[in-house]
């Protein structure tokens, strides 16, 4: 039998000679594929301001909103810090939104991410549908509920945001804001 374990002592190291350069080769990087899809969502890079209306439970309430958009990573990721502020009767400014959101590109899984947080504590985790110039975004929010937003630039270069507070099959616009980017004309 010393001839069968020679056999199968070769056949073993031939394997592994062929499998070790397979298992040597670069993994390869994920980074151009990432940048081209962020690409689609460049038009948000800057800082913007403008406003808005929001539906609350004491009726319609509009605010002023500053957005402040950046890459990181050399364009891997993108962050959003938004505030959005009105005024009370008393004349003094309140804080009524407050945000943090990261978009990001995930090569493997072949599609967008999108966490979002505000200081009230909600958080979300979405896989946003990316288009040229805008992308959608949903949520659920209770029982047979979904929050449905929209955000695009319109042809006059406005970051024109919407959303919808869905029950069952029945949707009602629930915000809106319409932000400029600073220092364009």
């Amino acid at each position: 039998m010393p001839f069968r374990a020679e056999i199968t002592a070769s056949a073993a190291l031939i394997f592994l000679s062929l499998a070790a350069p397979a298992a040597a080769q670069p993994y390869p990087d994920p980074a151009p594929q990432v940048l081209a899809a962020m690409e689609k969502l460049a038009w948000l890079k800057g800082e913007w301001e403008g406003e808005g209306w929001r539906a609350t439970q004491s009726g319609r309430e509009n605010f002023s909103v500053r957005e402040s958009v950046s890459e990181e990573l050399g364009g891997l990721v993108i962050l959003a810090r938004g505030r959005g502020w009105s005024v009370g009767e008393d004349g003094k400014e309140i804080e009524s939104h407050k945000a943090f959101g990261v978009l990001s590109y995930d090569a493997f899984a072949q599609t967008y991410r999108f966490d979002a947080f505000v200081k009230q504590g909600y958080q979300t985790r979405t896989q946003p549908q990316v288009e040229e110039n805008g992308y959608r975004w949903s949520h659920p929010a209770g029982p047979d509920t979904q929050m449905r937003y929209y955000a695009r630039l319109t042809d006059t270069g406005e970051w024109l945001e919407s959303g919808e507070r869905c029950v069952k099959d029945a949707c009602a616009p629930f915000m809106e804001m319409r932000l400029k980017r600073m220092g364009a004309e």
